[in-house]
């Protein structure tokens, strides 16, 4: 994962939720945690194993964060985990693990599906990209793949944006390089509800997230395995109730049911961030 200083609070719910839900299952001395940091403490209080320190860019710190992960994801060994400084996690992700070990593409839903064609390849400058309804869409995070067997769709995406081509959000690309390296079918699509929340599906009435016997699970009865947001932020906590606002505001129901998941989130933020 990779942060930059504003990033801290997220990054150390996710460090602590992390380490809670997988010192025992999987072994602590099995797993090693990487982080890029900018501005980062690199005694940032946490059990980090490996902290290699970004340096400013000129086109700001989202690209000098997020695009040097792809990178140096890519030249890990064995099965890595990419993450976003902004989540935390909710349920252990063993088996998601292990399947990434059998050769499995195990990636966070992006909640819509494109439609590859000639307008993609004019925007890119990415001839190989065929046309192809791409049913599986997937986030950039969290997504956990074995580098040997599939590392070159994280080089790919650092080399197009190193080579000048600043067009793409890494979802894009992520996707793009996917189809191009024939990946689509190794690819384990988790819904966005259970680990991302992307589109407001953990707030919406059919997917929203509920807490029933200490657990956090979807309306549609999905256990939530992660979180994404920066649930810190004021401006994010407000702006997040928007879209639902307009999809939903004359259904006062379903507009009670969205706080409280919006809340209930809030909450086990916080309990992350202050675990000790």
């Amino acid at each position: 994962m990779a942060a930059s200083k504003g990033y801290e609070p997220g990054l150390t719910a996710l460090l602590n939720s992390f380490y809670y839900y997988h010192r025992n299952e999987i072994g602590i001395d099995k797993i090693k945690i990487h982080v890029l940091g900018l501005d980062l403490d690199p005694t940032f209080s946490h059990e980090i194993n490996y902290f290699h320190k970004l340096e400013r860019h000129e086109k700001g710190n989202a690209w000098a964060t997020k695009i040097p992960r792809f990178k140096y994801a890519s030249e890990l060994d064995g099965v890595v985990m990419l993450l976003d400084a902004d989540m935390y996690f909710t349920a252990n992700w063993n088996i998601y693990f292990q399947m990434a070990e059998a050769g499995f593409i195990v990636a966070g839903a992006n909640g819509s599906n494109f439609m590859f064609h000639q307008g993609w390849r004019e925007k890119y400058g990415i001839k190989e990209i065929p046309d192809f309804y791409d049913t599986k869409t997937i986030s950039s995070v969290p997504t956990i793949l074995d580098t040997e067997k599939h590392g070159e769709v994280w080089r790919s995406i650092y080399e197009h944006k190193m080579n000048g081509n600043g067009i793409g959000a890494d979802f894009d690309l992520t996707n793009i390089f996917m189809l191009i390296h024939k990946k689509f079918r190794d690819i384990v699509v988790l819904p966005s509800q259970q680990v991302t929340g992307l589109h407001h599906f953990m707030l919406k009435p059919d997917t929203r997230v509920i807490k029933k016997h200490g657990e956090l699970i979807t309306t549609d009865g999905l256990q939530v395995l992660s979180v994404h947001g920066k649930w810190w932020q004021s401006n994010y906590i407000e702006g997040i109730m928007r879209p639902v606002e307009r999809q939903y505001g004359n259904n006062p129901r379903a507009m009670k049911g969205a706080l409280e998941s919006r809340n209930l989130l809030i909450e086990t933020f916080e309990y992350w961030k202050n675990y000790k």
